[in-house]
């Protein structure tokens, strides 16, 4: 008797958990795609395309007092400095020998801006904007003729200037 009831609990339990399968698509030509969504889960998506594709146009009086959110192709919206990266073309325990190099690069490359950071214990010339690495290749490649030792490095970078 126990046995029954345990295979009995075990089967009631098993349907009672099942998910429902309602949405099935399947595209046969160039190989197979079956996608089996739960109802509940199409609603939620659709919830949520519905709020983020919805457009109301403003009235002359407003109806609520909540803010409108306008958001913005522009990626740099918000935000001056993103993570990107920078080329280093030089460093230096001397303060004055960097100063020499940023200078001496402002006249061959006035293109491209320069800076001397600090990082204990080296002063770094620092050059470029660069969104990614593969970015700042094209310009490592060109600065490599007078600076041997250029790569890029992880740093934040404006996000209006970067490539």
């Amino acid at each position: 008797m126990k046995k029954f009831i345990v295979l009995f609990l075990f089967i009631f339990s098993a349907s009672a958990f099942a998910q429902e399968k309602i949405d099935t698509v399947q595209i046969i030509n160039n190989g197979t795609l079956n996608m089996e969504i739960d109802s509940r889960i199409n609603n939620v998506i659709k919830a949520k395309e519905d709020a983020v594709c919805t457009y109301t146009a403003p009235t002359k009086k407003p109806v609520d007092k909540k803010p409108v959110v306008v958001k913005s192709n522009d990626p740099c919206a918000g935000m001056p400095q993103v993570s990107g990266f920078k080329i280093q073309i030089y460093y230096s325990k001397n303060r004055a020998d960097a100063d020499k190099v940023r200078a001496e690069f402002n006249k061959t490359y006035p293109d491209m801006s320069a800076q001397v950071v600090y990082y204990s214990p080296d002063y770094r010339v620092l050059v470029g904007d660069y969104f990614s690495k593969s970015s700042a290749s094209r310009d490592i490649r060109r600065l490599k003729s007078n600076y041997n030792s250029a790569f890029s490095i992880p740093y934040k970078v404006l996000c209006r200037k970067a490539k």
